[in-house]
């Protein structure tokens, strides 16, 4: 058989429909289980499906948490709840909880039964965690101790429990209540004499956080401490559960993704481009699209209200693209910024004085340096003094009042709970085009004496 590195998808199906599957899973054998589900990623559902079912079981548990979700409920109906029932019942806690909530009630109904007792309750306990909080992102597989054991026994019992658990970096020292007492390193187990007690080695300065916190704080709070997990409590302190690192990496690229869609206008998707359908992506496009549309018609409508202002000097026409889009791109700029800054902790709510200072400077310094290419162009193209200042006056403007928006509205929607990042570029610009507008009309009304209606 061919070196499986240069096997594609359709070479692979090509074996499959040979009866070779045996050889082939013996072939993809060596692959990391990231790499085999890329090669299912890419065959087709009954393909994926014959070839999943020919792989030994422990790289299907492996290989079947690194699928697409879409994958992961192809492969359920194609292979049958029986058969996945023992692989979901040893995914780890959190990925197993994700993976139920996904699937449609029915099939619920039907898999609950199947798995484990144990494994059903955390199932339920885990989905009772509302969205986006600490609860609804860890995981049940934490390693724990009691204070009164030694060293020796505390690795003993790694040693036993090390397969069930998620991570067994950190070991917690919990009480009879599984209260959080503190915590030891596997580094710290690993060099301690055997026979200290862990209450003496255990380092009680416990950094966590409750269940019902954000996700975004957890992810903070991993970030600045540098943690590879964090404990996670109920209400009474209580060790509920831990936040890995690899669940965080999950966490930052979903809340980066929606706020890029919505930096951009769009309502965020569930799902990647290719797998969200035509419909919804053209709903979450369209109403976004709508709601600008509806901006930028108080656009025209003041383009309108100074017809005769235009009328009175058509030069003035050729500029306006030239003003907006400076303005709108200065917003732009600074709600970037400020929106990024709220993200990583950068700026808080406290610093809007600050910010406002910073920006008014910006403003008026970007503006007046716009301001003399602004008006070098008009003297230039129109040999007019006062069309050249007209426009070389609103740039200045424009671009003040960009930067002044574009900075503040993160914070006011930040203060009023909503995502920053909704003040989107283009949301940002349709105010600036509606003020940079009235602003243009009303300064060449003043300069150079036009009628307005």
């Amino acid at each position: 058989m061919r070196d499986s590195t240069n096997l594609t998808p359709p070479e692979i199906s090509d074996l499959i429909a040979a009866g070779k599957v045996e050889s082939l899973v013996e072939t993809l054998s060596h692959f990391h289980p990231a790499d085999l589900a890329d090669f299912m990623e890419h065959l087709g559902e009954e393909d994926a499906a014959n070839l999943f079912h020919a792989l030994p079981e422990d790289r299907r548990v492996e290989t079947f948490e690194l699928l697409e979700e879409d994958r992961q409920l192809n492969l359920i109906e194609h292979v049958g709840l029986t058969f996945m029932a023992p692989v979901i019942d040893r995914m780890s806690p959190d990925d197993r909880a994700d993976l139920v909530k996904n699937l449609p009630p029915r099939t619920t109904e039907r898999l609950l039964p199947l798995l484990a007792q144990a494994e059903r309750a955390d199932v339920k306990r885990l989905l009772a965690y509302p969205e986006e909080t600490a609860g609804a992102i860890m995981s049940t597989g934490y390693a724990n101790i009691g204070p009164d054991l030694s060293v020796a026994e505390s690795l003993e019992l790694l040693r036993r429990i090390a397969p069930h658990r998620e991570t067994i970096y950190y070991v917690y020292v919990t009480g009879p209540e599984r209260e959080l007492l503190g915590f030891v390193s596997l580094q710290d187990l690993i060099l301690a004499e055997p026979t200290q007690s862990i209450s003496s080695l255990m380092n009680t300065d416990v950094i966590s956080l409750p269940a019902s916190s954000d996700q975004e704080e957890v992810a903070k709070h991993m970030e600045k401490y540098n943690f590879l997990a964090l404990p996670i409590n109920d209400e009474r302190g209580r060790l509920v559960g831990i936040v890995t690192h690899d669940d965080i990496l999950d966490v930052v690229e979903v809340e980066a993704t929606e706020d890029a869609h919505l930096m951009g206008a769009v309502a965020p998707l569930e799902n990647p481009y290719f797998r969200t359908s035509f419909h919804s992506l053209a709903w979450k496009r369209g109403s976004w699209l709508s709601l600008l549309f509806l901006a930028e018609m108080f656009t025209s409508t003041a383009l309108h209200e100074f017809e005769g202002t235009l009328s009175g000097a058509l030069s003035l026409v050729f500029f306006i693209p030239l003003i907006i889009s400076s303005g709108g791109n200065s917003g732009s700029q600074s709600a970037t910024l400020i929106t990024r800054g709220l993200a990583v902790g950068d700026v808080t709510l406290q610093d809007w004085w600050r910010v406002t200072l910073r920006e008014l400077g910006m403003g008026i310094f970007l503006g007046i340096f716009l301001a003399g290419l602004a008006f070098t162009r008009a003297w230039w193209v129109e040999s007019d003094y006062l069309i050249a200042s007209t426009v070389g006056l609103t740039m200045v403007g424009i671009v003040l009042f960009g930067t002044l928006v574009g900075s503040l509205l993160p914070l006011v929607f930040k203060r009023f709970g909503w995502d920053p990042a909704v003040t989107s570029s283009p949301f940002v610009a349709s105010l600036v085009d509606i003020f940079g507008i009235v602003l243009y009309m009303n300064i060449a009304y003043q300069l150079m004496g036009s009628p307005t209606p």
